[in-house]
């Protein structure tokens, strides 16, 4: 009865963000189009160093994440973890099943939309491994110094 539960509920959270998602898509893009008229975006280093700057975002909440559900996926061993680990931070973002899936389906062939996808995959994956490996590395040389 709790699975049924808790999928009623994944589910309801589902189509409340998928709700949300095709409102914005259909209203906001149109709307943003209409504020940047006539105004030209250029990319430029800057903008690199900001989002290589603020990734740091990314590594504090993988590790926090980790932190909280450490007890568990360490029980499958370090690359274990990592690639649960990982799976979960890609299934957030919809990259792990619903983006390559949904790439096909528009019409790119297989093998485009798995190397599409593939490095994406591959981000999470090293991150998720860095953390893990990093953690667990940290949280040994603390328990051979006498710290919990």
């Amino acid at each position: 009865m709790k699975g049924i539960s808790m999928f009623i509920v994944a589910a309801l959270a589902s189509a409340a963000g998928f709700f949300i998602h095709v409102v914005a898509a259909e209203s906001v893009h149109l709307w943003v189009a209409g504020q940047m008229e006539g105004r030209q975006v250029i990319p430029s280093w800057d903008v690199r160093q900001i989002a290589m700057i603020t990734s740091i975002e990314y590594g504090i909440a993988i590790t926090v994440i980790y932190m909280l559900i450490r007890e568990k996926l360490y029980k499958l061993g370090k690359i274990g973890a990592a690639f649960v680990l990982s799976a979960i931070l890609l299934s957030l973002q919809g990259a792990l099943i619903r983006q390559p899936l949904m790439d096909w389906a528009i019409g790119n062939p297989f093998y485009v939309s798995l190397v599409q996808n593939g490095f994406k995959w591959l981000v999470w994956l090293v991150m998720a491994l860095v953390i893990v490996l990093g953690v667990e590395y940290f949280s040994s040389k603390q328990i051979d110094n006498g710290q919990p």
